[in-house]
């Protein structure tokens, strides 16, 4: 019972905190936590009693599943259950299937807001971002003046693969304006701050795009695509000294620390007042086990740049490695 609860909580927790992995970009996944209660409170005692007294049981995924269209199956005409099964289709990433149910529901009720969604999403996660437009667009003019969007996490959603799905067709203008509402709604979504950075850069605004990207791999300093393009952007605007900075830490999140090291120095000296330079030094010594170095690094981006989080958090580490 407590192996089940444990299961439960941590399905209804992914979708408050959401968010990122500290490798590469971040890979979303849309949990739906009503979905969770309603299939779990139904089936609790019986998932219990399986457990306990059986061995081969089936995957939690699949009995989730199964639940789920057996839920369809019992009443069609609920269209409720009949998203409950196409956002368990959704989280299990069976798009199509998703958007067979969420369309049929789409048909019978054109009204049902929650079937814009899964639409959207579907379309969004499968590759078809034209489909994706106007079934999110819709979805966001409903709830983006709602009292809390920052609470709203589907809002947020929508607003993002909006975003993306314009930057897929080649519309980064068009993508600017959900995915700076999707920053505002979250300011430490690391991914839509990045994703709002291509966008900035499809249209020339280069330094809005580096500070973009240099805001996403405050919360995410391996973020190896945000370096890539923070390096194109800087020798697009005729700055190679800060590309190479950005080339260092590309080099960093690849594990070259080697390279990561000399492309930092080389940048250090046409830009020594800048403290990503620094804070990116102290994370390459720190990788190499070099904790001195490392220490005195941040410790330099901390007197340039007192609120630095990356670099306080390295001093705070590396302090107390230092006195082990």
């Amino acid at each position: 019972m407590v192996e089940m609860y444990a299961k439960v909580r941590s399905f209804i927790n992914t979708i408050v905190e959401r968010f990122f992995s500290t490798d590469k970009q971040v890979e979303r996944t849309i949990l739906f936590a009503g979905l969770a209660l309603v299939l779990v409170a139904g089936s609790f005692a019986s998932y219990y009693n399986f457990d306990r007294y059986y061995s081969n049981q089936q995957p939690v995924s699949q009995r989730t599943v199964d639940a789920a269209e057996q839920a369809v199956k019992d009443d069609p005409t609920d269209l409720d259950t009949r998203l409950d099964l196409a956002e368990t289709y959704l989280h299990f990433e069976r798009y199509d299937d998703a958007l067979a149910q969420a369309s049929q529901v789409f048909i019978a009720d054109p009204t049902r807001q929650r079937a814009w969604l899964v639409i959207g999403l579907a379309n969004a996660l499968n590759g078809k971002p034209a489909g994706a437009i106007n079934y999110l667009t819709n979805y966001v003019n409903a709830f983006e003046n709602e009292e809390m969007p920052g609470l709203d996490k589907e809002l947020q959603e929508a607003a993002y693969f909006l975003g993306t799905s314009y930057l897929q067709l080649g519309q980064p203008g068009k993508a600017i304006f959900p995915l700076e509402q999707a920053v505002g709604w979250n300011q430490m979504d690391a991914d839509a701050i990045y994703q709002l950075g291509l966008a900035y850069a499809g249209v020339g605004r280069y330094e809005d795009a580096v500070n973009m990207f240099a805001s996403a791999v405050n919360f995410v300093p391996n973020f190896t695509e945000a370096y890539q393009s923070m390096a194109e952007v800087y020798d697009a605007g005729n700055k190679p000294e800060l590309g190479d900075y950005a080339r260092g830490m590309l080099a960093y999140s690849q594990k070259d620390y080697s390279s990561a090291r000399e492309l930092l120095l080389n940048a250090k000296e046409v830009y020594p007042n800048f403290a990503p330079i620094f804070v990116g030094l102290g994370l390459t010594y720190e990788a190499g086990n070099d904790l001195k170095n490392a220490k005195a690094s941040f410790d330099t981006a901390i007197s340039i740049d007192p609120n630095n989080y990356t670099a306080v958090r390295g001093v705070e580490r590396l302090a107390a490695l230092l006195n082990q």
